[in-house]
């Protein structure tokens, strides 16, 4: 593996260490290429997803990579650093840098961090160098810009959930270097599991999420449950036991979580009765912030969720049925 033995890429990491410990990727054993912007980049020289399963990081540009660039000495830790790449495999400094957190166990899951730092190179030219960080969901979470300076300039944010950064300059010459990151929360995205049950209309009721599943948020994270039985009385519920699939009565819905189980609150469907246009709904992070004594409060960054519809269905085996089911792991 590409970082088996190299001690100086990473500072300060390893499962013993304190989970506040920095991490810090200085690039300088990674094979390199000159500094030659237009000059196509090497595939020895090439950095995207090689320290995805230790750190949790990965790496791209217009192209699916960055260059790893020998800058010499007018560079934060000498020799290396690294710059963006043209969609056409050439190092372009004027291309934006993509660095992304994953969980290392599963690097196709998401993960976040709560700092991030990096530092331009050495030599001062006119221009200014920005780093964007962003959410699991896109959102822009904050932003800083720094002028070039003799010495290098320095980027620094530290927002709760970053999982991705931007990192773009208006002089075209400025190469990154000495990123450092706290280690990363794994953050999966919501995934979808179980049977829905069809109900005596015909119904299948489906259930998604969207926004960002902070621990730390106290709203932001709504669950719904769509194609329901219109005019029906139900609601969302959910566990932190993890997923089941036991047979619902005599029909074709499946219980797909472990009790124990929280229910929330009553709603009607809405729509029109005979027709599959209800709805279920609910700020499932806000419900949760305001009732202390819910199931598994207080939540923290990487607890696992599993939840779930259900809703009237006067017909149907045990006069109920009930939607697919959704899990989830909170970010902080």
């Amino acid at each position: 593996m590409l970082i088996r033995g190299i001690a100086s890429l990473a500072i300060l990491i390893g499962c013993s260490l304190p989970l506040h410990a920095q991490i810090v990727i200085t690039f300088d054993t990674l094979p390199a290429m000159a500094n030659s912007p237009g000059a196509v980049v090497p595939l020895a020289n090439r950095l995207s997803n090689q320290l995805a399963a230790t750190l949790g990081v990965e790496f791209s540009s217009d192209a699916a990579f960055v260059a790893v660039v020998n800058h010499g000495l007018p560079t934060p830790s000498v020799p290396n650093l690294i710059g963006g790449v043209a969609a056409n495999g050439a190092l372009s400094y004027s291309t934006p840098i993509l660095i992304r957190f994953v969980d290392p166990a599963n690097p196709a899951s998401p993960a976040v961090t709560g700092f991030v730092s990096v530092r331009g190179d050495l030599t001062a030219v006119p221009g200014t160098a920005t780093m964007r960080a962003f959410g699991v969901d896109g959102t822009l979470l904050g932003a800083q810009t720094a002028n070039d300076v003799a010495g290098g300039l320095t980027l620094s944010l530290t927002l709760p959930g970053i999982h991705r950064i931007e990192l773009t300059q208006t002089s075209a010459t400025i190469g990154m270097d000495d990123l450092t990151f706290l280690p990363v929360t794994p953050c999966s995205s919501a995934q979808v599991y179980c049977t829905a049950g069809t109900t005596t209309n015909g119904c299948v009721p489906s259930i998604s999420a969207s926004g960002w599943p902070s621990a730390a948020a106290s709203s932001g994270y709504a669950l719904q449950v769509q194609q329901v039985d219109g005019q029906r009385q139900g609601l969302i519920f959910y566990g932190v036991s993890g997923p089941l699939a036991a047979q619902w009565g005599l029909g074709s819905s499946f219980l797909c979580v472990k009790t124990p189980t929280q229910r929330m609150p009553v709603s009607n469907s809405g729509g029109a009765a005979g027709q599959c246009n209800g709805a279920l709904s609910i700020d499932w992070r806000a419900w949760t912030s305001a009732n202390a004594g819910a199931l598994g409060t207080p939540f923290t960054a990487g607890d696992m969720v599993y939840a779930q519809g259900w809703f009237r269905d006067p017909a149907a085996s045990k006069a109920t049925n009930l939607s697919n089911a959704l899990s989830f792991a909170l970010c902080p």
